[in-house]
């Protein structure tokens, strides 16, 4: 799912940025991410909800990094589903008029944004849960640099919204 989503993410950037022309690839891996996703989704929420149900208090940065995880995964749900509705609805060079140009680049910031506080808590932990980063320092290190990572491809990710869409802040 993930190198699904690597993808998906490159071929959109690529293509926002004028380096390639639209292709029904975006269509077709998106279409794909969603399976997988739904399943995520319910899994995780289940798990979720199984941990609140023992209200364990015990470690709280722990706990309150799981809250973030769930509630950008809610945002996520969310966003996609604007994502897929707003293209559905208006594809991509439907319309030149700017409240559809900032509706697109609303839903589309909103989604990276959630995504990107997503994986900065998700993959650290998935990282651990493998046996790949084996002590605290190796943790936080790598967790530092991941946030590092996120941010700079989120204002990649933004940057070329703004190229594309031309919206100006």
């Amino acid at each position: 799912m993930i190198l699904m989503f690597v993808n998906h993410a490159v071929l959109s950037l690529l293509f926002l940025y004028g380096l390639i022309d639209y292709s029904p690839s975006f269509k077709i891996t998106g279409r794909r991410l969603f399976y997988p996703l739904v399943l995520h989704i319910i899994i995780s929420s289940y798990l979720y909800l199984k941990d609140k149900m023992r209200k364990n208090k015990v470690y709280p940065k722990l706990i309150a990094e799981t809250t973030q995880q769930f509630i950008t995964g809610i945002c996520i749900v969310i966003f996609v589903g604007l994502h897929i509705f707003s293209y559905m609805m208006l594809p991509i060079n439907f319309s030149s008029e700017f409240h559809f140009k900032l509706l697109h680049f609303l839903i589309d910031i909103l989604l990276f944004a959630s995504i990107s506080m997503h994986l900065r808590v998700s993959i650290p932990r998935l990282l651990v849960s493998f046996g790949f980063l084996d002590n605290k320092n190796s943790f936080v290190n790598f967790k530092d640099k991941f946030n590092l990572t996120i941010c700079i491809l989120l204002l990649i990710a933004i940057l070329a919204e703004i190229v594309y869409y031309g919206v100006i802040l």
